[in-house]
C-alpha cells in the first residue's frame, strides 16, 4: 500500500481547483473566473489502485504587492515541508511567464532533495499541439521537474496517466484516512465558499476580493438544512450591486448557491442571505 501528500501549486486561475474536483469526482473546491477564487488551503483524499493520494489545494499565486496577494502566496507555500510531491499547474493558454518564473525560483530554494516536482501543462484543449510541444521543450531543460504532463482538467484528458505514473513516487505506508472520507473542510466553510463562488460568477467585475461570506448558523434536520449567511462588503455601492434591483441579484446568487449545496448534501436547502456593510479592516 502507498500513501502520500501532494501539493497543488500554480498561478491564479491555472485550473488547480478544477483538477482537484475532477480527480476526486465531486465538487470539493471553489472554481471561478475571478482571480484568487481559492483563498485558503483545502484537502481532499482519493484512493486509486491501492494508492492513497492526499491532495492539498492552495490559493493561486500571482505577481502583486497587495496585502491579500502576499498573504495568500505565503499560504500557498506554507505546507511545502509536509508533502511528498508537488504538482505545479500552469495554464498553457496564458502568457504568465512572470508568475511561473517566480514560482519556479521559490521551489528551487524551498524544496527538499527527496521531494519531486511534476509540471502539469493544463488547458491543452485551448491550444494547438505544436504549442504544447514547444512548452514541453522549454521546461524540460530546467533542473526541477521530474516529469511533464500535458493535461486538460476540464475535459479530463491526461489525468489518469498522471495519477498512474505519480503513484509510483508515493511512499510505502498504510492509509492515513478512511477510504470513505474524501473532503476535509468544515461544512460551514464549504457553504460559504459556494456562495462566494456564485457572487463572483454573477458580479465578478464589480465585487473585489475583500467580499467575505460567513455562515453564521446551520440547522440540520433529517430531510433539509437551513443555512444563514452574512455577506460582508466595505462599500455601499458594492452592497447595492449585490442586492440588485428589488433584490434580484441576491435572489439569483441564492438560487445558484442553494442548488450547488443541495447537490452536495442530497437534501433540501433553505438558504438565507444577508448583506451588511463593514469597514475594510474588519472584513
Amino acid at each position: 500500500m502507498k500513501s502520500g501528500s501532494i501539493l497543488l501549486l500554480g498561478p491564479t486561475n491555472s485550473g488547480k481547483s478544477t483538477l482537484l474536483n475532477k480527480i476526486v469526482g465531486k465538487r470539493v473546491t471553489m472554481v471561478s473566473r475571478k482571480q484568487q477564487s481559492t483563498t485558503f488551503n483545502q484537502k481532499a483524499v482519493i484512493n486509486i489502485s491501492e494508492a492513497e493520494f492526499i491532495f492539498n489545494d492552495t490559493p493561486g499565486i500571482f505577481a502583486s504587492t497587495k496585502r491579500i496577494s502576499n498573504k495568500m502566496t505565503n499560504s500557498a507555500f506554507s505546507e511545502l515541508d509536509q508533502v511528498h510531491l508537488i504538482f505545479l499547474v500552469i495554464d498553457i493558454s496564458k502568457k504568465n511567464e512572470i508568475e511561473i518564473k517566480k514560482i519556479i525560483e521559490t521551489l528551487k530554494n524551498k524544496i527538499k532533495k527527496n521531494q519531486k516536482v511534476f509540471l502539469l501543462l493544463n488547458k491543452t484543449d485551448k491550444v494547438k499541439k505544436n504549442t504544447v510541444l514547444k512548452k514541453i521543450d522549454k521546461f524540460k531543460n530546467l533542473d526541477l521537474f521530474e516529469s511533464i504532463f500535458p493535461i486538460s482538467a476540464l475535459s479530463n484528458t491526461g489525468i489518469e496517466n498522471l495519477l498512474n505514473f505519480t503513484k509510483n513516487y508515493l511512499p510505502k505506508r498504510k492509509n492515513r484516512y478512511s477510504t470513505k472520507k474524501k473532503l476535509f473542510i468544515k461544512n460551514e466553510l464549504f457553504y460559504s465558499e459556494v456562495t462566494r463562488e456564485k457572487i463572483y460568477d454573477i458580479v465578478h467585475k464589480e465585487i473585489p476580493y475583500q467580499c467575505k461570506v460567513l455562515t453564521e448558523k446551520v440547522v440540520k434536520s433529517k430531510d433539509s438544512v437551513k443555512i444563514y449567511q452574512m455577506i460582508k462588503v466595505n462599500k455601499k455601492s458594492h452592497k447595492n450591486i449585490l442586492i440588485g434591483k428589488n433584490g434580484s441579484t441576491l435572489k439569483e446568487i441564492g438560487i445558484l448557491a442553494r442548488k450547488e449545496i443541495s447537490n452536495f448534501e442530497n437534501k433540501k436547502i433553505h438558504l438565507f442571505l444577508f448583506v451588511k456593510l463593514f469597514s475594510e479592516k474588519n472584513i
